[in-house]
């Protein structure tokens, strides 16, 4: 795999997308699942960039930006704990 980070670190974003896929089921927060998304979106451009996909990695950096914003914003308009 050429890219710029290290097999361990690619292992190391994997693992993190799966805790954050899993974590989404423990909390009731609403506001911290938004911001676990947000994480995920992150740690999913690296991967994209990591597998030689920069436009992927772009659009995913763009797209989970402009989600988590309206996102946060639902949130706070709400409530963070569902009824």
């Amino acid at each position: 795999m050429a890219g710029v980070f290290p097999e361990y670190i690619f292992v190391l974003f994997l693992v993190l997308l799966v805790a954050a896929a899993l974590s989404v089921f423990i909390f009731e927060d609403l506001l911290y699942v938004v911001i676990i998304f947000g994480g995920y979106s992150t740690v999913m451009s690296l991967v994209w960039q990591q597998l030689n996909a920069p436009d992927i990695a772009i659009t995913e950096a763009a797209v989970g930006v402009g989600t988590t914003i309206l996102m946060i914003t639902v949130v706070t308009k709400v409530g963070r704990r569902p009824k």
